[in-house]
C-alpha cells in the first residue's frame, strides 16, 4: 500500500509543472501542499490517509528530485530563457495580400534578398502576410497592385527572440514568453518561428515595453539557474 500511495503522491504532483518544479527547488509549503491534495488521494487510494503521511511522501519525492537532478519543464525553460538573445528592429510594414497575388509577390520577394534587413512571407488559406522593412514596401506594393492589399500597417516592429537550439524540443517557451507580455498589456500583431527564432510583432510602443520585460526575465532566468546549481552542490 505505501508504494501504491507514494505512485499516487507522485502522480498528482507531476500533473502540475509549476508545483513539481516548486518541490525540487523546495518552494513550496509541504503541509499546505498536503492540505490541497489529500481529498484526491484519499479518493484514489480508497483509503483515509493523514496529512503526516502525505507531507512525508512530498519530502521523499523532493528528495529524489534533488539527487537525480531532474531537468523539469520549468528548468528547461529557463535554461533556453537564460541562453537567449534579444534583437529588436524598428521601420517595419505588415502587410496582408491576396492569395492569388502570391506569384508576383514572390517574385519581388525574390528581388530583394540580400538588399532588406527583413523580409518574410507567410501564406495562410485565404491570404499572405508580408513583414517586410518599410523602406521596400513601395516598390513592393508597386509590383503587386494597390487592390490586392487586404490590410497594410505601417510603423511597426521586430523583436527577435534568438534562443540556442534546443527551443526546438523545449515544450511551452513561446506560451512562456506571451504569458509574460499579456500579463503587461502587451498585444502581439504576429507570431512566427524560424528554427530558433521566435519572431514578434508589435507596435513600436509596445516593443520597446516587451523589449525591456523579456530583457529582465533573461536575467532572472539567469539568476534562478545560478541558484538552483548552487543548492545542488
Amino acid at each position: 500500500m505505501e508504494q501504491s500511495f507514494s505512485q499516487i503522491v507522485r502522480r498528482l504532483v507531476d500533473a502540475d509543472p509549476c508545483v513539481r518544479e516548486c518541490l525540487a527547488r523546495r518552494l513550496l509549503n509541504y503541509s499546505e501542499l498536503a492540505r490541497r491534495i489529500k481529498p484526491i488521494v484519499e479518493q484514489e487510494s480508497g483509503r483515509s490517509v493523514s496529512l503526516e503521511a502525505i507531507k512525508a511522501a512530498l519530502v521523499r519525492y523532493a528528495s529524489k528530485l534533488q539527487e537525480q537532478d531532474v531537468k523539469t519543464p520549468q528548468r528547461r525553460l529557463l535554461e533556453v530563457l537564460a541562453g537567449s538573445a534579444l534583437e529588436l528592429r524598428t521601420g517595419v510594414t505588415v502587410a496582408t495580400v491576396k492569395l492569388h497575388a502570391l506569384p508576383e509577390l514572390a517574385r519581388a520577394a525574390a528581388e530583394l534578398v540580400g538588399r532588406t534587413r527583413l523580409l518574410f512571407l507567410m501564406q495562410s488559406i485565404t491570404s499572405v502576410t508580408m513583414i517586410v522593412s518599410s523602406e521596400y514596401f513601395d516598390y513592393i506594393r508597386q509590383r503587386v497592385g494597390e487592390d490586392n492589399f487586404i490590410e497594410i500597417y505601417p510603423d511597426q516592429a521586430v523583436l527577435a527572440i534568438v534562443s540556442p537550439p534546443a527551443v526546438v524540443t523545449t515544450p511551452g517557451f513561446t506560451a512562456y514568453i506571451t504569458s509574460i507580455l499579456a500579463r503587461n498589456g502587451i498585444n502581439i500583431n504576429q507570431i512566427e518561428s524560424v528554427y530558433t527564432d521566435t519572431i514578434l510583432v508589435l507596435s513600436l510602443d509596445d516593443a520597446l515595453k516587451a523589449f525591456q520585460l523579456l530583457r529582465e526575465a533573461i536575467e532572472v532566468a539567469k539568476e534562478s539557474l545560478k541558484q538552483l546549481e548552487a543548492g545542488n552542490h
